[in-house]
Parts: C-alpha cells; structure tokens; sequence
C-alpha cells in the first residue's frame, strides 16, 4: 500500500500574509510567530491530525507555501530499507524542492512516547534539514513544546497548557476568514446521503434517463443500413452519414451540459441565499445529471466549465459540434475521446478563427497546469461546482459516484486541498476500479505536483 503524504498548497487564507489584506476573494491572516503558525494547522487541514507529523512549508516571500501531513506509522523507523514506491518522505521531499521553501515547521502530532515516534522522525528532520531550516514542535493531549528544546523556562517538560493553542488570535481570524475544523480527516470529508425519499427520487430519474438514452441508440442500431450509411459518409469525404445518431447524441449531451449549468446557477442562488450547506437541489436533475456525467464528453466538458474562460469549449465538447469548414471526424461518434476514458481531449472538428476545439482544450487546461499562465479557481464558480457534485454523490446510488468524485477530486486539487483530493480518488476508485481518469489524477498526486499557480 503505498503512504498516504497528504499535501495542501496556499489557496485558501494563508495565515502569513498582511492582516485582513485581500488577494482576490481570499483574505490573508497574518502568523506573527511560530506558535500562532502551530496553532493554524489545523485550519490549513481542516481537521485536527493525530499521529501525524506535519510540515508547513514558508517561502521565500513568508508566505505558506505548502503544508504536508503524513501518518507517523507510514514513515520508516531509522536504518529501515525501503524502496522509492513506499518511501514517504522521498515524496516530501520532492514536493518541497517544488516550493522556495526557506523555512519549515514541522509539527509532530502524537500521544506516543518519545522513545516510539523518535525512531521515525529523526531520518525525515534529517532529510528536510538538507531543503531548510527546520524548526520541529511536539503537540500531545497534554501541552505542546519544542522538540528538542532543554531549557525548562522556555518549555516546560510536560508542555506548554493545549489551551494556548486553541484561543490565540490567529485562530479566531482563521474563523472569520471561513476556516473549519473538524475533528478527523473522516468528518471533513464525508458527503452524507441524502434523505431516502430525495434517494429515491433521484434514483427512479436516474434510471429513466438511463433507460431513454439505450432505447434511442437500441432503435437508431436498428435501423436499415445505420452501419453501411456511416461507411458511406465517410467514403464520400464528408461526415460520416450517421446525422441521425449522431445529431440525437450531441442532443442529449448538449442537454446534460445545460442541465448541469442551471444546477449550478442554482447552486449559487441557494449559497447566497442561505446558510453554508443548506442548499437544496432537485433530486430528479441530480438523478438525470449522474447519467449525463457517465458520458465522458459531458464530464469533460463539465471540467472545462470550470477554468476561466473555458465556457464555449465545454459547450463545443458536450455537443461535439465541429466549427465553420471543418470536417467530422470518425471519432466524433464516441464523442471524440480516442479511448473508452481518458482526460479532457479535442472534439469533433476545428475552428479557422482558433484552432479549434483541441487548441481552445488546450489553452483551458494550460490555465490550469502551466505556471506561466496557471491561474486560482475562482471561489464562487468552485463553491457552487462543489455543492452540485456533492449533491450528485448524496443521492445517486454508489455505482454512479466515480464521475462526481473525479471531478471533486480535480477541483480540490486545483484549490490546493490534496488531502481531500487523495480522498475523493479513493472514493472514486472505490466506485468504479478502472476510471482512468481517476487513477490519471492519481499518478498526478502521488508525484506531488501542484496545480500550475502554486509555480507561478
């Protein structure tokens, strides 16, 4: 089983920044010391870490860059042999030479003894040592300290009273800036089922979805020469004549796209509108959506939807509509995905004015992975996305979660959050073992690479 190394980059209020300045939508909190930073782990978490050691990354311009949680079980004890796959803190490592770190506090979060967590975190100080400055605190149920501070007026040997860290200042801006805190990485992530009659609305539209989708390609399939008029199309140069097929597809896959727009515009009415997890949405669009998103055009374009400026080509990828000139290619049929699964890809057909829809995918996700011109989630648009999905999850049958998960994945992710990114992956693979876009999300978090802001 290979380590869980949990890591949250910056984008949400980032406790070294200017007091109550604001960069975009997001406030900044300012950690006026070490202890106020120790205090704010939680926070940057989400949940409260036991037997965990966690790092938090300050860089160069004393802001925090990063923040990584790994469970004390998963680190090796000293001497151990252990190959690169299951090597924790070879990942740690990787991941900070991806920050200007400068500085590291290092939070040692146990209620061990010393002479039983010591063994496996000694050879990680000394590995991150060699990246920075390391400043190592132990927090237990009983007080917090230095880690291998002596002197009796600076920290006492039973620690310093856990009060002091839970009423300092930083925490109660933290608050007001909209940071929670519950109590283990199972309560931060859990989406609860909806009621059973919400359930079972969903459900029943779900399924009646389902079962008009197979009825018109059962009946399109049945039609004489539907076969041989594609062949035909496709020798004369032109589309492959399957119009009516292929028209009744990019149909149904335009009309999941609109319905997952309005979801979200509804969404952002509920939020605003109410407080933060009240919001309630139509089981039945939740049901016929969770069809929609099993159609990998629609997923994608879905996940377009979501980067700046990547509207008209999600709207191009749900139809697959080719642009003025351009010419269908066989592809278009599968909704031009060269495989059965894969990342975001072109569809059908290229625009003269832009290269395109493969070129415009292109420029959409650069947005997202390119630090050159990477940009933050916007927060409203990722609010709402997050509320819809998450509502998909609570009231479609587990079998439908895999496309819902991913994408919460990627957006959690694309926020910074990879702890909550690991753990939507997880849930998704749960789902459904071969999603590959899940498993590709996956290598792309078990590499610790960060979404294209946290470079730039």
């Amino acid at each position: 089983m290979t380590p869980t190394v949990a890591t949250y980059f910056s984008a949400r209020p980032d406790p070294t920044g200017p007091s109550d300045a604001v960069d975009g939508a997001v406030a900044t909190v300012r950690a006026r010391s070490s202890r106020d930073l120790l205090a704010a782990v939680p926070y940057l978490l989400g949940y409260r870490p036991r037997e965990s050691l966690v790092v938090v990354c300050v860089g160069a311009r004393g802001t925090v860059d990063l923040v990584v949680r790994v469970a004390l079980d998963d680190l090796h004890l000293a001497g151990a042999v252990r190959d690169r796959a299951s090597d924790p803190v070879g990942r740690l490592v990787a991941a900070l030479h991806r920050t200007s770190a400068t500085d590291l506090l290092i939070a040692v979060h146990t209620a061990r003894e010393p002479s039983t967590f010591r063994p496996r975190v000694e050879p990680v100080l000394a590995a991150l040592e060699r990246v920075a400055d390391v400043e190592p605190w132990l927090v237990s149920p009983h007080g917090y300290r230095g880690l291998d501070c002596d002197d009796a007026a600076c920290c006492p040997p039973e620690g310093h009273p856990p009060t002091d860290l839970e009423h300092r200042a930083v925490n109660a801006a933290l608050v007001v800036a909209g940071c929670a805190v519950a109590d283990s990485p199972e309560d931060a992530y859990r989406i609860r089922p909806a009621p059973e009659p919400c359930r079972a609305r969903a459900a029943r539209a779900a399924t009646r979805a389902e079962r008009a989708g197979r009825a018109h390609d059962v009946e399109r399939d049945a039609e004489p020469g539907a076969g041989r008029d594609a062949e035909c199309g496709a020798e004369r140069g032109g589309a492959p004549d399957v119009a009516g097929g292929a028209a009744a597809r990019a149909r149904r896959r335009t009309a999941g796209y609109d319905l997952w727009c309005e979801l979200v515009r509804h969404a952002a009415r509920e939020a605003d509108a109410g407080p933060p997890g009240a919001a309630a949405l139509p089981p039945a669009r939740l049901g016929r959506l969770a069809v929609a998103l099993g159609d990998l055009a629609v997923r994608d374009a879905v996940l377009l939807s979501l980067v700046p400026g990547g509207e008209d080509v999600a709207r191009r990828t749900a139809s697959a509509r080719p642009g003025p000139g351009s010419r269908v290619p066989a592809s278009s049929a599968r909704g031009a995905h060269p495989s059965p699964d894969g990342p975001p890809g072109p569809g059908a057909g290229e625009d003269a004015a832009d290269g395109g829809v493969e070129a415009a995918t292109a420029r959409a996700v650069a947005r997202v992975v390119d630090p050159r011109v990477a940009v933050v989630p916007d927060p409203a648009v990722a609010r709402s996305a997050t509320l819809v999905l998450e509502q998909v999850v609570a009231h479609v049958p587990r079998r439908r979660h895999a496309p819902a998960l991913t994408l919460l994945a990627f957006l959690a992710w694309w926020q910074g959050d990879g702890g909550r990114a690991a753990h939507r992956l997880q849930e998704a693979t749960s789902a459904d073992t071969g999603y590959r876009l899940a498993a590709l999300l996956g290598a792309v978090l078990d590499a610790g690479v960060p979404p294209g802001w946290v470079r730039s």
